[in-house]
């Protein structure tokens, strides 16, 4: 190919991008709205390996893993003048290799994925995951649906809950949390997408990073933010609206969801009676458990719109359901 054929195909796709990106740009929700609150993360305390890097901490990749046992020394005996005796020995063993089972266990369900693999699963007698709170620790969820036109009422529901919740304090945000769930449990059969994510156990400090990082990705897909309620303050954009010139056929709303203790349920999900488990267990998250919650939806104006391609393109983690 010539160098001129190609200074003409290089032209030829100048002029495209020219016509097409102000169309791209103005395709999707214009509107969009959103409340949230992190009273949680204010009220629970910090401790001094708040900056320790998690996966290591926690078992999830790579480094050395140690157990200390107290009294116990690798060459100075038990301080009985000699050494350790043949029961010692054994004692000593038995306790090693259990520990080593133990922490071997934790690496293995850390490495599969599990919500609650880590350190806190070798203190459960039980085997359940979620027995014990990690102090100065967080799991984050993120949960993200696309309903379709019979749920256009959820746009006004959330404005209400944004208008009339308590954003300010942890109690707060578990009944707008709890209000939430409910909501999109009442209208679970127009849900024809979803996408399921979980992070943790990570330190508060980034788990805090990590979800504000995560609300601010989702704020930024809309051009306006009709109404924003955060940690008790509100705020409403004047921007006047604009008629959508698709037809609103989905409406995608988005849960953000810090807590102090694991979701057992919290998982990728494929079917409605999945993820009806895990509305129903995100809703019962109580006030004490919850460190942080985000929720976020678009389109807001009601002569906006949103399509399924769109979705689809601004969308491309949701699976269908």
């Amino acid at each position: 190919m010539t160098i001129r054929r190609l200074g003409r195909w290089f032209s030829i796709l100048v002029l495209a991008l020219v016509v097409l990106l102000p169309t791209l740009a103005l395709a999707g929700p214009r509107s969009g709205g959103s409340f949230s609150g992190r009273s949680g993360f204010r009220t629970a305390p910090r401790y001094s390996d708040s900056n320790r890097d998690d996966r290591n901490y926690y078992g999830g990749g790579s480094g050395s893993h140690f157990i200390f046992l107290p009294g116990w020394g690798w060459g100075g005996g038990m301080g009985y003048g000699g050494g350790v005796g043949l029961l010692g020995t054994v004692f000593v063993l038995a306790a090693v290799a259990i520990g080593a089972s133990m922490v071997m266990r934790a690496v293995r369900r850390s490495r599969a994925g599990g919500p609650g693999g880590g350190i806190a699963s070798l203190f459960s007698p039980s085997g359940n995951d979620d027995s014990l709170v990690l102090q100065g620790r967080a799991f984050l969820y993120k949960l993200q649906l696309a309903l379709g036109r019979s749920a256009r009422g959820v746009q006004d529901r959330l404005a209400v809950f944004a208008a009339q919740g308590d954003t300010s304090t942890e109690a707060g945000l578990a009944a707008l949390l709890q209000q939430t769930a409910l909501e999109l449990l009442r209208n679970k059969d127009s849900i024809r997408y979803a996408a399921a994510e979980a992070r943790g156990p990570m330190t508060l400090t980034n788990a805090e990073t990590a979800m504000n990082g995560v609300s601010l990705a989702e704020r930024s897909r809309f051009q306006v933010e009709r109404v924003r309620v955060a940690d008790g303050r509100a705020a409403r954009s004047d921007a006047p609206a604009e008629e959508g010139k698709e037809a609103l056929e989905m409406v995608v709303v988005t849960l953000i969801a810090a807590t102090r203790t694991p979701l057992e349920k919290f998982r990728a999900v494929s079917t409605a009676d999945e993820l009806a488990g895990l509305l129903s267990e995100l809703g019962g998250v109580s006030g004490s458990g919850l460190l942080g919650l985000e929720v976020v939806w678009t389109p807001a104006d009601a002569n906006d719109s949103m399509t399924e391609t769109d979705v689809m393109t601004t969308y491309p983690e949701l699976r269908s359901l």
